[in-house]
């Protein structure tokens, strides 16, 4: 566990550049290159250990904390402003474009689109998907006072039944009208709660199966059921749901690699301090570039200019946040005066 959190940012660089990669995969087909393309082809694999991190760190910062005995009041205000201000900054922007070029009808109607996308009502009613993560980790964060009650005051079996519980919820989410729109995110509850049983586990200093042996064990079992499932998608229709649960015990796998072999790149850690802002902005690039005819005729480019442009504007991005929260704190301690 402490060499994940030790590598977080690092490995939060890595998924996110990781996913950049992968929802371009799915517009402009890469040459075939063996490993690689597996590996590029199911690049969602990343957001389960975004949310993996994010179960974690929430549970050991409750731990530090104790909110159950301060009050979740701070909790909420930081995890929230966090997520918020960033997808607000991108956000605003993208879908007053998207209400303008992709919704006819009159300026009430855009108006009516606009809100209803900025407010995730688009996603939780008619499934659209362009900012579904930030939806799915303010749910969980909604859920994780509860979830980590819950998990502070049981033993093992009964954690274990809440984890199967929540994998048939996800299940019947996918056949349930009302959730059916939404179950890109239940599917990965069971993950985020993994990761918030993990939180409240004793420190342990070794990982058992540490060692160059055990890692390239790893390694090969990974790439093995990697190109497995790449070839299982490809040859038979396999319903969602049942595909990003095949994907759980893969994620886990893949976070204990990357504690073994993930090194704090200097680069990957800032881009790691960045991912929810890079996440946000490729994703809602994508849809101008596809409107505008640029990702045809970008071609194989398109994988080097879109994350070198998700990066350039997240930075960007970046910097007028912290701009606004140093307005922000200002403001409140001339209040403490």
């Amino acid at each position: 566990m402490r060499a994940l959190l030790e590598k977080r940012n690092s490995i939060y660089g890595a998924c996110a550049i990781w996913i950049v990669l992968f929802h371009t995969f799915r517009r402009i087909s890469m040459p075939y290159i063996p490993i690689a393309i597996n590996i590029v082809s199911i690049g969602n694999l990343a957001v389960d250990v975004f949310f993996f991190f994010s179960g974690l760190c929430l549970s050991l910062s409750a731990g530090k904390h104790d909110y159950q005995k301060t009050g979740w009041r701070p909790y909420f205000k930081k995890r929230l402003s966090r997520v918020l201000l960033p997808y607000l900054l991108i956000g605003i922007p993208y879908y007053i474009w998207a209400a303008v070029c992709e919704t006819s009808g009159s300026v009430l109607r855009r108006g009516a689109a606009f809100l209803a996308d900025l407010s995730s009502a688009s996603f939780w009613l008619k499934g659209m998907q362009t900012t579904w993560f930030v939806y799915g980790i303010l749910l969980f964060y909604t859920l994780f006072p509860a979830i980590y009650a819950f998990v502070k005051r049981s033993g093992s079996g009964k954690k274990i039944a809440f984890l199967f519980g929540l994998i048939l919820f996800a299940v019947a989410a996918a056949y349930t009208p009302v959730l059916k729109n939404s179950m890109i995110v239940w599917v990965r509850l069971p993950v985020f709660s993994i990761g918030v049983m993990a939180g409240t586990l004793p420190e342990q200093d070794k990982v058992p199966g540490k060692g160059p042996t055990a890692a390239a064990a790893l390694l090969v079992v990974l790439l093995g059921w990697l190109t497995s499932l790449s070839e299982l998608s490809e040859s038979f229709t396999i319903p969602a749901v049942y595909k990003l649960l095949l994907f759980l015990p893969l994620s886990l796998s893949l976070l204990m690699l990357l504690s073994r072999f993930g090194k704090r790149v200097r680069f990957l850690k800032w881009a790691g301090g960045l991912s929810l802002e890079i996440y946000l902005v490729h994703i809602t690039l994508l849809h101008p570039l596809k409107y505008y005819g640029i990702i045809e005729a970008l071609g194989y480019w398109l994988y080097i200019c879109l994350p070198a442009a998700a990066l350039l504007l997240a930075w960007i991005v970046g910097e007028i946040e912290k701009h606004i929260r140093k307005r922000g704190e200002k403001h409140e301690s001339l209040q403490h005066l």
